[in-house]
C-alpha cells in the first residue's frame, strides 16, 4: 500500500526556500551591528537590532534544512540512488570546493586587513591560503559554505533511509504514520521531542562549530529536521495536515517566543538583552524550561511558515522562477560580497541604521549583477555554482529574439 506523493510541484515550498535565504542574508548583514561574535564588527552595536535577529535565530537555519530535505523528496522521485548521489556531488560538493578556493578567501583577507593581521596585497595573501592551514589559525576554510557541505553529507547519509521509505515496506510505515497524524493532528507537535533531547544532552557537551567532525549537536538537530522535510514533502496528506494546523502553529510560536522573551530576558538601557542561558548549569530548572520552550518554538514556526506558504503561496510567477534558480548562487556569493562592502562601510562616520541598509543594498545589488552577468550566462560558471545546464530550447529562443 502506498500513500500518495505530492503529485505536482509545491510552489509554496519554493517560496519558503527563497524567503528563508533572503532572511538569512539580512541576518548576516545584521551581524556587523550586534554584540555577537563575527568576522569583524562595526564600532557601534545596536541592542534593538538584536531583538529581531533573536527571533529569526530560533528557526532560520532549521527552516533551510527543512526545505532542503523537502527538495530531496522531489529529486528522488525522478532519480535512482546512484543518479541522486552523482547529482549531489556535482551540485553541492564541487561548488563547495570552488567556493573554498575562490569565494571564501576574500572573506578571510578582509578580516585579516581589518584586524591588522595582514597588510599585503590579495595575491600575497593567497599564498597563505594554499598552505591549507585551517582557519582561524590559518587561512583555509569553508566559512558560510558549511551549510552546503552539511547538505551534501546529509543527502548521502540519509539516502538509504529515503530509498527505504520509497519501498513498499517504507510506504506501509508512512501510510500508518500519516493516518495517525491525520486522525490526531496535534500529535505532529510531538516531533519536537528529539530537539529537546538534543538541547538537554548534546548541547552541553558539543558547541556549534560548523567543523563537521566535532559538531554533533548541530548534526543531530539539522539532520533530524532534514529528514522531517523529506517525510513531509513525500506525503501530500501530511502537507495537508501542516496546512490545516497553520493558525495553531502560528499561535504556538507567538506564545512560546513571548514567554521566552519575558521569562528569559532582562531590560538593559531600554532594550532587551538575552540571558546567557547557555552558561547556566545544564539540567537546572531554567535550562530545562528554556529549551523546552525553544524546542517547541522552533517547530511551531517551521510548521507555521510552511503551512501558510502552502495555503497562500502555492503559485508561480516569473519572479519565483528566476529566484528559485538564483538563490543558490546568491547564497554562495553573498557573504564574500557583504564582507568586502562591509569592510569599507563600517568605517563610515555615520549611524548603525544607514550602514545596515547600505551594506544590505550594496550586497544585494553587487550579488545580483554578478549572478546575472557572470554566473547564469555561461556554462562553466553555471557548473561551478551548482546550476543545471541552461536549457537548449531557452537558449535558442534568446538567440532568435536577438
Amino acid at each position: 500500500m502506498k500513500t500518495p506523493l505530492a503529485s505536482t510541484r509545491q510552489h509554496g515550498l519554493d517560496w519558503v526556500r527563497v524567503i528563508a535565504f533572503a532572511l538569512l542574508i539580512f541576518y548576516h548583514t545584521g551581524m556587523f551591528f550586534v554584540t555577537w561574535d563575527f568576522h569583524f564588527k562595526n564600532p557601534d552595536t545596536s541592542r534593538s537590532m538584536e531583538l529581531w535577529m533573536l527571533f529569526l535565530s530560533q528557526w532560520r537555519l532549521s527552516l533551510l534544512f527543512l526545505v532542503s530535505g523537502a527538495g530531496v523528496a522531489f529529486a528522488l522521485r525522478k532519480r535512482t540512488g546512484r543518479q541522486f548521489a552523482a547529482e549531489r556531488f556535482k551540485r553541492l560538493f564541487l561548488p563547495l570546493l570552488f567556493g573554498m578556493f575562490v569565494v571564501v578567501p576574500p572573506q578571510i583577507y578582509m578580516e585579516r586587513l581589518f584586524k591588522h593581521q595582514f597588510s599585503g596585497s590579495y595575491f600575497d595573501f593567497y599564498s597563505l591560503v594554499l598552505q591549507f592551514k585551517p582557519y582561524p589559525e590559518g587561512n583555509f576554510s569553508w566559512h558560510h559554505l558549511w551549510f552546503v557541505l552539511y547538505l551534501f553529507v546529509y543527502s548521502l547519509v540519509g539516502l538509504p533511509l529515503f530509498r527505504w521509505l520509497q519501498k513498499e515496506s517504507g510506504q506501509r510505515f508512512m501510510a500508518k504514520a500519516t493516518a495517525f497524524f491525520e486522525t490526531k493532528p496535534a500529535t505532529l507537535y510531538a516531533l519536537a521531542a528529539p530537539f529537546w533531547a538534543y538541547f538537554m544532552f548534546l548541547l552541553p557537551k558539543f558547541d556549534v562549530t560548523h567543523g563537521l567532525f566535532d559538531d554533533w549537536f548541530n548534526h543531530a538537530l539539522s539532520f533530524t529536521v532534514f529528514v522531517y522535510g523529506y517525510v513531509l514533502a513525500s506525503q501530500s496528506r501530511l502537507l495537508e495536515v501542516v496546512q490545516k494546523l497553520r493558525k495553531v502553529s502560528l499561535t504556538g510560536g507567538l506564545v512560546c517566543f513571548a514567554v521566552m522573551l519575558v521569562g528569559f530576558s532582562l531590560p538593559l538601557r531600554g532594550y532587551i538583552t538575552w540571558i546567557p542561558i547557555y552558561e547556566a548549569e545544564p539540567h537546572n530548572a531554567a535550562y530545562l524550561v528554556y529549551f523546552t520552550l525553544k524546542s517547541l518554538n522552533m517547530w511551531f514556526w517551521m510548521l507555521a511558515i510552511l503551512g501558510f506558504a502552502l495555503r497562500h503561496l502555492n503559485f508561480s510567477n516569473p519572479f519565483l522562477t528566476y529566484a528559485t534558480e538564483a538563490v543558490y548562487p546568491f547564497y554562495i556569493l553573498h557573504q564574500t560580497v557583504m564582507l568586502v562592502i562591509g569592510y569599507y562601510i563600517v568605517q563610515w562616520n555615520t549611524g548603525v541604521v544607514p550602514k545596515f541598509f547600505a551594506v544590505a543594498l550594496g550586497m544585494f545589488t553587487v550579488t545580483a549583477v554578478l549572478y546575472e552577468v557572470v554566473v547564469r550566462r555561461f556554462a562553466v560558471t553555471r557548473f561551478l555554482f551548482g546550476l543545471k545546464p541552461k536549457p537548449k530550447v531557452a537558449a535558442a529562443q534568446v538567440e532568435m529574439k536577438a
